[in-house]
């Protein structure tokens, strides 16, 4: 009996490992496609998508969400739209996509998940059933948009790009292993850590993918807005990541595991001359690789 524990605590572990893997990392095992008899009149038969300036969808149904909710709620007529987009991005290997979640300003407290906001965990909720669909994490990016109640009215946007086209800010990837946070998890302008409870469950998660993968290394890179001089940038970027990487070395994670890196203000993913656009560029990264 005492020679079999330790084999049983074995098969444990590596049942454990695939399902954190495969359901938690790479996202295969959800969330159903909830078909609903809904209020189908009440949905937008507006949702379009156009792939290089050529009208490529059109007139199909806008998804549906429940209110501080990020499950989809999926009639036929989205399915059809997934499976053309799919199709779409299959006979196209060099084309990638974007997927834009939308939240009203009243679902800002909305629970969800280690994302920073419900309009990316929307997006996210959707990219899981592309992948379903056998298209790569790593095609389809994600963004977000906030706005009124009536953005719920059409809460999900798709854009395809390719990175040989000039696309002036390259969408952010936020998936497990390429994971962005705003800097609300810092003092206004300064450089102490105070993770927002997406980051803490966030980080949970990456303690428990190093240890089951000793092989895989954290790097943690701070990114600023252009406010003030490059060099002093570097230096705030910096301090930043130090102080994100103190934190998740006492969550237990080696430091042999991660690595703290600066961009400064290098590398913007919006326009600087807005406040809006700071806000976005002020950012924690987080890659695994």
């Amino acid at each position: 009996m005492r020679t079999l524990l330790p084999i049983l605590g074995f098969i444990v572990l590596i049942l454990f490992a695939r399902w954190f893997y495969v359901c938690q990392i790479k996202g295969a095992c959800g969330p159903a496609e909830e078909k609903v008899a809904a209020e189908e009149a009440l949905r937008l038969k507006t949702l379009e998508v156009s792939d290089g300036g050529k009208l490529l969808l059109t007139g199909y149904d806008h998804f549906s969400f429940e209110v501080n909710d990020f499950k989809p709620i999926i009639n036929d007529n989205n399915t059809l739209f997934l499976d053309k987009i799919a199709n779409h991005l299959q006979q196209n290997p060099t084309i990638l996509l974007n997927i834009t979640g939308g939240y009203g300003t009243d679902e800002e407290t909305a629970a969800s998940g280690f994302f920073e906001n419900l309009g990316l965990s929307r997006a996210d909720a959707v990219r899981k059933l592309m992948i379903q669909r056998g298209i790569s994490p790593g095609r389809v990016t994600l963004s977000h948009n906030i706005g009124t109640a009536e953005l719920r009215k059409q809460p999900v946007a798709f854009n395809f790009y390719t990175f040989a086209q000039s696309v002036e800010f390259t969408p952010l990837a936020y998936t497990f292993e390429d994971m962005t946070f705003s800097d609300e998890s810092f003092a206004p302008d300064g450089v102490e850590f105070r993770p927002i409870l997406p980051l803490v469950q966030y980080a949970d998660s990456v303690r428990q993918y190093l240890a089951l993968h000793k092989n895989k290394k954290l790097s943690i890179i701070g990114h600023t807005d252009s406010t003030g001089d490059a060099k002093n940038n570097l230096k705030l970027g910096l301090e930043r990541a130090q102080n994100t990487m103190r934190y998740f070395r006492e969550l237990g994670i080696p430091p042999s595991q991660m690595a703290a890196y600066s961009e400064g203000s290098k590398h913007p993913v919006s326009d600087n001359s807005t406040e809006v656009g700071k806000r976005r560029n002020r950012r924690i990264n987080f890659i695994i690789e």
